[in-house]
C-alpha cells in the first residue's frame, strides 16, 4: 500500500486518480514545494483524486534502499494511472525508469538539475538528462524559457511539454515606516546555487543598512557554517541577518518593510520570490536571465550581467543609495504591469493539462 494511506483505501479500482511523487519534507518553504502543495490543496478542495506520496530526502541521490521503496510504492499503483515526479525525485530514479512503461508520468520539471549542481555533478546530470528524459510521457515546467531549454538541450518534442506559470498568494500588505537606513531582503535556501557568499562580499563594506536573509539553513550545513563564519569573521552580525523559515505572516511583514529584494542566486526556474517582491512594489536586483525577465519585465528592475563584486557594489550604491535614483526605482516599479497566477488559477490550468495528456 502507499505509505500514509489506510488499508480501507485499496488502489486496484483508482485508475483515474493522480499519484503525486515528490522527495523530502512537501513544507519546507521551497518556491518548489509551495507549487506542489498548491496543486495538492486544489485538487482535495475540488474533489480531484490525489494522492500525494512523500520520497526520501535524500533524492536526487537516492541509495538501493530508496529505490526499492519507491518500485514497492509503484506496484501499488494501478497500470496506466497518471503519476506526477517533482523533478528532484525523477532526476534521482533514472536506474527505474523502463518501469514507467505502463503508466502515464509527467515530469514536473522546475529547472534541469545539471543547472542546479556544478562541476562533475552538473555534467553527470546533464548526460543522463539528454539520454533518459525522453522517455517520459510529458512534462510540465514553470516557465516558457524552460520548455526552449528542453527543447533545445534535450530533443523533447514541443507537443510533450506544458508551462504552468506558479500561483503566487497575495500577502497582507503592512504599512512601510520610513527608516534612517536601507532594508534588503533576499529569499531561498541557505546552498551554493543561492550564492550567498558573494552576496556577502558585496555587501561588507556598505554602510547604513540591514540584510535580511530568510531560507532554510539545514540543506547544506557546511555552506552555512561557511557563510556564518564570513560574517563573523568581517564583524558583520549588526548588518546580515541570518532569520531562517519564517510564517507568511512574518513573511508579509518583512516584505512590506523591505526597501530592495536581491537576488544573486546562478538559476532560477521561475522565481517565486522574485515574483512576490514585485507584487508587493518592491525595486528588485537580481542576476539576468532570459527566465527571470520573461518573470519580473524590466520596470523597477536592476539586472546585472556578470558575477564581480565591484561591478555591483557600483550598481547597488549608484541606485539604491543614491536618493534620486532610488526615487525613481520605487516609482517605475508601480508602473510595471506584469500579472501572476493566482494559487487557484495556476491548479486548474495544471490539472487541466493532466487530464488531456
Amino acid at each position: 500500500m502507499l505509505h500514509g494511506l489506510p488499508m480501507s483505501n485499496k488502489l486496484i479500482n483508482k485508475n483515474k486518480s493522480i499519484y503525486f511523487i515528490y522527495p523530502g519534507n512537501i513544507n519546507a518553504k521551497t518556491g518548489g514545494y509551495i507549487y506542489e502543495k498548491n496543486i495538492i490543496s486544489y485538487c482535495r478542495k475540488n474533489n480531484i483524486k490525489i494522492y500525494p506520496v512523500a520520497l526520501s530526502s535524500n533524492y536526487p541521490f537516492p541509495n538501493k534502499k530508496d529505490l526499492k521503496h519507491f518500485l514497492q510504492i509503484l506496484k501499488d499503483i494501478p497500470k496506466k494511472s497518471t503519476i506526477v515526479i517533482d523533478g528532484l525525485a525523477l532526476e534521482g530514479m533514472y536506474d527505474v525508469f523502463k518501469k514507467f512503461k505502463d503508466y502515464k508520468v509527467v515530469g514536473l520539471i522546475h529547472h534541469p538539475l545539471s543547472l542546479e549542481f556544478k562541476g562533475k555533478a552538473a555534467k553527470k546530470f546533464f548526460k543522463l538528462e539528454k539520454k533518459y528524459l525522453n522517455l517520459i510521457n510529458n512534462f510540465i515546467v514553470t516557465s516558457s524559457q524552460t520548455k526552449s531549454l528542453l527543447i533545445n538541450d534535450f530533443k523533447i518534442k514541443r507537443h510533450k511539454i506544458s508551462v504552468v506559470e506558479p500561483g503566487i498568494p497575495r500577502m497582507k500588505k503592512h504599512k512601510y515606516n520610513k527608516k534612517n537606513k536601507l532594508f534588503f531582503l533576499t529569499c531561498g535556501s541557505i546552498i551554493d546555487r543561492k550564492n550567498y557568499h558573494f552576496l556577502l562580499k558585496v555587501f561588507k563594506n556598505f554602510n547604513n543598512y540591514s540584510l535580511n536573509i530568510i531560507g532554510d539553513t539545514s540543506r547544506d550545513n557546511d555552506y552555512y557554517i561557511k557563510i556564518k563564519n564570513y560574517v563573523k569573521t568581517n564583524r558583520l552580525s549588526k548588518k546580515i541577518n541570518f532569520i531562517g523559515k519564517v510564517s507568511d505572516s512574518k513573511l508579509s511583514k518583512l516584505y512590506s518593510q523591505t526597501d530592495f529584494y536581491i537576488s544573486v542566486s546562478k538559476y532560477e526556474g521561475f522565481g517565486m520570490s522574485l515574483a512576490n517582491s514585485l507584487i508587493a512594489k518592491k525595486p528588485i536586483i537580481t542576476f539576468y536571465t532570459k527566465t527571470i525577465y520573461q518573470t519580473l519585465n524590466n520596470k523597477g528592475v536592476l539586472y546585472f550581467d556578470r558575477f564581480n563584486v565591484k561591478y555591483l557594489q557600483k550598481l547597488i550604491l549608484e541606485n539604491c543609495f543614491n536618493k534620486d535614483n532610488c526615487k525613481k526605482l520605487k516609482e517605475s516599479v508601480k508602473k510595471n504591469k506584469r500579472y501572476f497566477f493566482t494559487p487557484n488559477e495556476s491548479a486548474t490550468k495544471f490539472i487541466k493539462i493532466l487530464n488531456n495528456a
